[in-house]
Order: structure tokens, then sequence, then C-alpha cells
């Protein structure tokens, strides 16, 4: 039975209710069409073990990572071969001070996701992660940017979304660490940014760019052209902890 056969059948299985990082405010229908793709490859990861445990298929994580490009993107036929994907181990040479960084070799197998812009569905933000597929993706323009690759360090941050999903006991472990807040007496309407998992992957990102010459003014510059005012109070208190 192929991975295709697999993934169709696991469309009839019910959608678990389960809760989802929201990894930018402005878009929430984005955001719910994440949850239900997350649970439908969730069902088909189940499938797969169960096969492997008795002999029957291998899984491949490239295939299962194409299937979820395609559907939450919404990809017509064909448009995923558009999509280049690399492990992180074998990133170019500018983002590899990055991965050395959080010193977790576990890290080496996250698959990153180079998306063209006019398949980008993350508006301003430039990279996104998957933590639950071991996925990274990037905006292509951003990504590909020679003059100064990464310059904010979201490759940093996006892996250690994966690195936490990694030490967190269970996925729901994470998930509910994503659906409180960091900080109680700064809470808003969402606990975006504002929640633990995010305040450790925005104090790992930060603790990057001040090792590479950042300054607190510098990251909130930065920080300002993706996120709103109301966001600022999160990350000035990260950054008091740096």
């Amino acid at each position: 039975m192929s991975i295709e056969n697999l993934f169709n059948q696991s469309q009839q299985l019910p959608d678990k209710a389960r809760k989802s990082r929201v990894p930018f405010k402005r878009l929430p229908d984005i955001d719910l069409a994440k949850k239900q793709q997350t649970s439908r490859l969730r069902d088909l990861a189940k499938i797969n073990k169960m096969l492997v445990s008795i002999g029957i298929e291998k899984p491949t994580h490239t295939v299962t990572v194409k299937k979820y490009l395609e559907q939450y993107l919404g990809l017509p036929a064909g448009a995923i071969e558009q999509i280049k994907l690399l492990s992180a181990k074998n990133l170019p040479g500018a983002y590899q001070s990055q991965r050395e960084f959080l010193h977790d070799e576990r890290l080496d197998s996250v698959s990153i996701a180079v998306i063209p812009d006019n398949l980008w569905v993350k508006g301003l933000q430039p990279s996104e992660s998957s933590a639950e597929n071991n996925l990274v993706s990037f905006k292509k323009s951003y990504f590909e940017n020679q003059k100064t690759p990464d310059e904010a360090a979201w490759l940093t941050h996006e892996l250690a979304h994966c690195q936490s999903f990694l030490d967190s006991t269970t996925p729901e472990e994470y998930h509910a660490n994503m659906q409180k807040p960091a900080f109680p007496d700064i809470a808003t309407e969402y606990n975006y940014p504002n929640n633990p998992v995010e305040l450790t992957t925005f104090t790992k990102q930060f603790k990057y760019l001040k090792a590479h010459g950042k300054s607190r003014a510098n990251i909130l510059a930065m920080l300002s052209e993706q996120y709103s005012k109301e966001d600022m109070p999160f990350f000035e208190r990260v950054l008091d902890g740096v």
C-alpha cells in the first residue's frame, strides 16, 4: 500500500480536537487549516507506524512533508516541485552557525522547505515551524538573500521550536504550553507571542543575535517590521532576561 493511499484513507478518519500554535494572530483562517491538516497527518503517522510494526511498509519522511505542504499551502497539482527541501545539516554555510548554536544533533534531520514567494501564506513573517512534522519553512526571497542572510536569526527561532517539541514529554504538553501566558501581567487577547514556548524560542534567538553583535535596539527594530506595538512588551521582557 502506498503512502498516497494511506493518506487518502486517513482523510476518512475523524479529526481529533487538538490545540495548536497560533503563529500569526492576524491569519486565523490559515491557522485553522493548519490545525486540520496537522490532525490528519497525525492519523497518517499512526497508520504508518502500525504498518511498519508488522513489516508492511516503511514510511518516507520526505513524502509526508510534501503531503503536509500540499495540504497546508493548498497547492495545485505539480506545484510541490517548486519547493526546495533540504536538511538542516546541509544548509548553506551562512546558516550553519545558527544550527550549531543550539548544540543539538537531533536538529540535523529537520527538513527545511524553501517556498517560492507566490506560494507563501505567512504574510510578512519570513519563516515558520511545524515542529510535529520536523519541518521549518522559509519564504524564498528571505532565505536566499545574499547580502544579509537571515539577519534576524529566524532559523534559530524555528529550530528552537523543533527542539522544544522534542524536549516535551508529549505533543499535548507542547501545545498546552502555547495556550497559556508566559507573563500573565501582559496577557493580550491571544497567547502569541506571550506563551512559554515562544519565550524559550525568542530567548534563544535573541541570545544568538546578541552574541553576533546585535543590540537591543537592533532586535526591537527588526521585530517591529512584523509585529504590532501590543507585542512589544513581551519582547522587552524577554530581552530583560537575555
